[in-house]
C-alpha cells in the first residue's frame, strides 16, 4: 500500500486525496501500478492511467483510466449518466454503443470529496490514442468529424422522435425561441451571461428585437431576444427531432488513434456526464463544428476570411464556398452539413430539419460568446454569427425586418484587430494583483501585456486575489497559447507572440512568487512545493520562448527554419513546456483549493 500511495501521490500531488484513493482501492481489492497523468480535455477532473491489478481471483485487470471529479451537482450525475448511455440500448444502436462509448467499471465511489470512476481505455489497445483536439487542423479532421456526426445521429438514434407528446397524444408546440433556449440550457444562465456581455460592450444596450451595425448595413435580429413577443417566439418549429446525445460534444471529448493509418470511424466518446436520451439532436453536431472553428481556425483567419465564413455558415448551400476560407475548414463544414442533411432526408424530415441548422447555429454560437477564454475579437464574431443565423431562420419563416429605423449598435470596446494571416496573440489577461506593503493603501499590479502597471485603491482583505486566482490566470492565459502553437508550423508563429509569452510568463512568475501573496491557511508543506513547481515551469516557458524568438528573428535564419514545420525542435520544446506548466497549474489548484485541516 505504501508503494501505491507514493506512486499515486506523485501524480495527483494531493496527499489526503491520494491516501483516501489508495485506501478505497485496497478495500476494493485493487492495486494501481505505474500511474501517469492524462490530459483531461477541459473536463474539469483529474485523470490518470495505470495498470489495475485485481487481488480477487477470477477478476481480470489491465490498463485503466481513473477519473476523479470534485463532488458537485453536475459531478454527482456523471457516473449515473455514463451508465445510462451504456445501457440505453435499442435494436440498431448496439454497435454504436459497443464501438464508440468507453466502458465504465461497475465500481464507483465518493472518496474524500471526489467521485472516482474507473474507465476502460479507448480502442483495442493496439493504437496510441489522443484527443481530436490534439490533432488540430490535421488532414484527417474533416473525415473524422463527418464520421462522428453520422454516428451520433444515425448510429446512436435508430428511433428518433419528433417533438414531445402531451397526455392527450398531441405534439406539444415548440417555438423557435424555446428551441434556442433548450439548447442553451434553461438552468445554465448562458442567455443572461450573454446579455450581460452585450450590455457591457455596446451602446445603446442592444436589448431590442432588431439592431443595425451602421454604415448602411441591413437590420439583424437580436439573437438574445428569446422572450414572449420576440420574432422567434412567433415561429413554430416543425419536426423538432429528439433522441440520445452526448450533450457536450467537442474535440477534447473525442478520442482517436494518433496514427494516420487508422480508419475514419475509429473514435470513442468520453465524459458522458451530460448524456440524455431525450434532447434536440441538432445541438451535438453544430457544437462540435463551432468548437473546431473557435479553437483551430478562427484565431488564424483574416477579417475578409472571417466574413466569408460567416456568410457561408448562414447560407442555404451546404458547401462552404469562399476563396479565403482554409481548405480544411471548408471541407469540414461541408461534410458536417452534408451528413446532417442526408440523415434528415433518410427520415423524410428534410425541410424542418434544415431549418434547425440555423437555430442550433445561433444557440451554439452564443455558448462560445460567454466563454471567457476566447479573445474579444473572436467572441464578437460569434455574436455576429448568432445574429446572422437567427436572421437566416427568420427569413425562411418569411419574417422580415421592420421597415422603421432600428437602433445602431456601437461597439464601445472595439474587438482587437491583430496582425492578419498569423497566429493571433491572446487578449491580455487581467493583471495579477499582489498585496502592497501594510499601510500603503494600495496594491501593486504586475505590468500587463500592453502598458505600465497602474495603481488602484486597495480592496478589502477578503477581495484580495491570492494564489489560486493567480493560478487561474496562468491557465486562462497559456491554455489558448498552447492550442494555437500546437496547430501551426513554425513559419506561422510571429516573433511578437513569443515576446508576449516571455513577458507574461515573467510577470506571472513575479506575481506567484511574491512573498506577500495570500496563501491558504493553515499553510501546508505541499502548498509551497506546488508553488515552486509552477514557478519553475514559468521560468522554463519564458526561457524557451525567448530562445525560439532569438532563432526566428533574423530573416535568413527564419527561412532556414521553415522546413521543420510543426516538427521544429524549439517549437516542440516550447509546446511541451507549456503543457507541463498547465499540468502543474492543475495539480497546484487542486491542492490549494482543498479543504484545510482544522
Amino acid at each position: 500500500m505504501e508503494q501505491s500511495l507514493s506512486a499515486v501521490l506523485s501524480v495527483l500531488g494531493d496527499e489526503p486525496v491520494s491516501k483516501a484513493l489508495v485506501q478505497w482501492l485496497d478495500q476494493s481489492g485493487l492495486e494501481l501500478d505505474e500511474p501517469d497523468l492524462v490530459a483531461t480535455g477541459r473536463s474539469g477532473g483529474m485523470l490518470m492511467s495505470a495498470f489495475l491489478r485485481e487481488k480477487r481471483p477470477g477478476r481480470a485487470g489491465g490498463l485503466r483510466i481513473v477519473k476523479l471529479v470534485s463532488a458537485s451537482a453536475h459531478a454527482d450525475a456523471e457516473p449515473r449518466n455514463h451508465r445510462a448511455a451504456l445501457s440505453d440500448r435499442v435494436p440498431g444502436n448496439e454497435r454504436f454503443i459497443d464501438r464508440h462509448l468507453v466502458e465504465l467499471d461497475d465500481r464507483t465511489s465518493s472518496v474524500n470529496g471526489y467521485w472516482v470512476m474507473i474507465q476502460h481505455p479507448a480502442g483495442d489497445g493496439t493504437e496510441e490514442m489522443g484527443t481530436l483536439a490534439g490533432l488540430g487542423a490535421d488532414r484527417r479532421t474533416p473525415a473524422l468529424v463527418e464520421e462522428v456526426v453520422k454516428a451520433v445521429l444515425g448510429g446512436w438514434n435508430p428511433d428518433p422522435v419528433t417533438g414531445r407528446k402531451r397526455d392527450n397524444g398531441e405534439i406539444e408546440p415548440l417555438s423557435a425561441a424555446r428551441f434556442v433556449r433548450d439548447i442553451l440550457g434553461e438552468s445554465s444562465g448562458r442567455a443572461e451571461r450573454a446579455r450581460e456581455w452585450l450590455r457591457q460592450r455596446t451602446s445603446p444596450t442592444g436589448e431590442g428585437a432588431w439592431f443595425s451595425l451602421g454604415q448602411g448595413s441591413d437590420p439583424l435580429p437580436n439573437p438574445l431576444a428569446l422572450e414572449e413577443g420576440s420574432p422567434l417566439s412567433e415561429c413554430q418549429v416543425k419536426l423538432a427531432v429528439r433522441g440520445r446525445a452526448h450533450g457536450d460534444l467537442h474535440p477534447g471529448n473525442i478520442l482517436v488513434p494518433v496514427s494516420g493509418k487508422a480508419a475514419a470511424d475509429d473514435f470513442w466518446l468520453v465524459d458522458l456526464s451530460w448524456y440524455h436520451r431525450d434532447v434536440l439532436l441538432a445541438r451535438d453536431p453544430v457544437h462540435l463544428l463551432l468548437c473546431l472553428v473557435a479553437d483551430e481556425f478562427l484565431p488564424h483567419m483574416s477579417e475578409p476570411a472571417r466574413e466569408e465564413l460567416l456568410t457561408a455558415l448562414t447560407g442555404e448551400d451546404s458547401e462552404c464556398e469562399g476563396p479565403l476560407i482554409p481548405q480544411g475548414l471548408a471541407d469540414t463544414v461541408a461534410r458536417v452539413r452534408g451528413a446532417m442533411i442526408r440523415w434528415g432526408a433518410g427520415l423524410g424530415i428534410i425541410a424542418g430539419w434544415r431549418h434547425q441548422w440555423f437555430l442550433a447555429l445561433q444557440a451554439c454560437a452564443l455558448m462560445v460568446v460567454v466563454r471567457e477564454r476566447y479573445t474579444e475579437r473572436d467572441r464578437w464574431w460569434f455574436f455576429r454569427l448568432a445574429a446572422g443565423a437567427c436572421g437566416a431562420y427568420l427569413k425562411k419563416m418569411d419574417v422580415r425586418p421592420p421597415k422603421v429605423a432600428v437602433p445602431t449598435v456601437v461597439v464601445s470596446t472595439p474587438p482587437d484587430v491583430l496582425a492578419q494571416d498569423a497566429v493571433a496573440v491572446p487578449a491580455p489577461a487581467p493583471a495579477a494583483l499582489v498585496p502592497a506593503p501594510p499601510g500603503s493603501g494600495t496594491v501593486a499590479a504586475v505590468p500587463s501585456a500592453d502598458g505600465p502597471p497602474e495603481r488602484e485603491s486597495a480592496p478589502s482583505v477578503e477581495a484580495q486575489p491570492g494564489a489560486t486566482e493567480v493560478l487561474t490566470e496562468i491557465w486562462d492565459l497559456f491554455e489558448p497559447v498552447l492550442r494555437q502553437l500546437s496547430s501551426v508550423p513554425v513559419g506561422k508563429v510571429p516573433p511578437h507572440m513569443l515576446e508576449y509569452v516571455t513577458r507574461r510568463a515573467t510577470d506571472l512568475r513575479l506575481a506567484l512568487g511574491h512573498p506577500r501573496l495570500p496563501m491558504p491557511q493553515p499553510a501546508l508543506l505541499a502548498d509551497e512545493q506546488c508553488r515552486e513547481n509552477v514557478l519553475g515551469r514559468l521560468s522554463e516557458v519564458a526561457d524557451l520562448a525567448r530562445e525560439l524568438h532569438r532563432v526566428l528573428t533574423p530573416p535568413l535564419r527564419r527561412i532556414q527554419e521553415l522546413a521543420y514545420g510543426n516538427g521544429h525542435p524549439g517549437l516542440r520544446d516550447l509546446t511541451d513546456s507549456l503543457s507541463d506548466l498547465l499540468d502543474e497549474v492543475r495539480r497546484a489548484t487542486a491542492i490549494l483549493s482543498a479543504p484545510r485541516p482544522v
